[in-house]
């Protein structure tokens, strides 16, 4: 990664910002996904959670009218931490990332890109459950070489896997300390606008190290899950969580 990233350190590797049209609704469907204490869901624009290797943010959308999921993929923000802001912003601009100046962001943002870096906020993480953190972020992208010029070349993340998956798809893995980044390229239809970012955030999946215990867990609160399955990794299960209010398309994996 980018050279200022450090692996040693106790806090999050990753900031995810969901941009959603009702934040008090997505904050109370966090709560119950992530069980979080009582109180935690009534936070709205400022709700911020750490759980593990992720500070999990959110935000207001400006497509709150829209219908659908697509309108909102491309406004969720990601952002990998650094120890050093100034000094990664200036690696950033070196390498041709057009970097935000703008004050209100907590890491520059590209102007073609959701994607950026930000210090750890310090937040305490929450106390251990039976999800622990992020296993993967998947994305979408158009191309594949743009995605892994940037998240390769310009991130610095550690490009591992590059596979086909269909006629013209590919599907490519990017490690960032013990945080999987996958990019799904090439899926767009020929008669499709081509979107202006390398690659936006089509998709979560947390971590859980009994996944038996969290789908019961789940289950209980009432939260619409699928059925248990065997994941796409060998020696993996999964599950969906069928809530919209989370914002995003999301997932709960572990092992078999």
């Amino acid at each position: 990664m980018i050279p200022p990233i450090s692996s040693s350190r106790p806090v999050p590797t990753v900031l995810v910002e969901l941009a959603c049209p009702n934040t008090a609704d997505t904050a109370r469907a966090h709560a119950a996904l992530l069980g979080l204490p009582d109180g935690s869901s009534s936070g709205g624009d400022s709700f911020s959670v750490v759980v593990g290797n992720t500070e999990l943010r959110l935000r207001e959308s400006a497509g709150a009218d829209a219908e659908g999921d697509a309108a909102f993929d491309a406004e969720h923000r990601v952002y990998f931490t650094v120890d050093d802001l100034a000094a990664a912003r200036r690696l950033l601009i070196r390498r041709g990332f057009p970097v935000s100046d703008g004050q209100s962001d907590p890491g520059p943002v590209g102007e073609t890109t959701p994607l950026g870096i930000a210090e750890a906020s310090g937040s305490e993480p929450i106390p251990v459950g039976d999800i622990t953190g992020m296993d993967h972020l998947v994305f979408a992208g158009d191309d594949r070489d743009r995605a892994v010029a940037l998240l390769g070349g310009v991130f610095g993340l550690d490009f591992r896997l590059d596979q086909p998956i269909g006629d013209a798809a590919r599907q490519l893995f990017f490690r960032a300390d013990d945080l999987i980044v996958e990019v799904v390229t090439g899926i767009r239809a020929a008669d499709t606008p081509a979107p202006s970012a390398a690659a936006s955030l089509w998709g979560v999946a947390w971590r859980a190290p009994d996944i038996e215990v969290t789908h019961a867990r789940l289950s209980d609160v009432g939260l619409d899950v699928s059925e248990i399955r065997a994941g796409r990794k060998k020696g993996t299960r999964i599950f969906t969580v069928r809530e919209r209010a989370l914002g995003t398309r999301t997932v709960v994996i572990g092992p078999a």
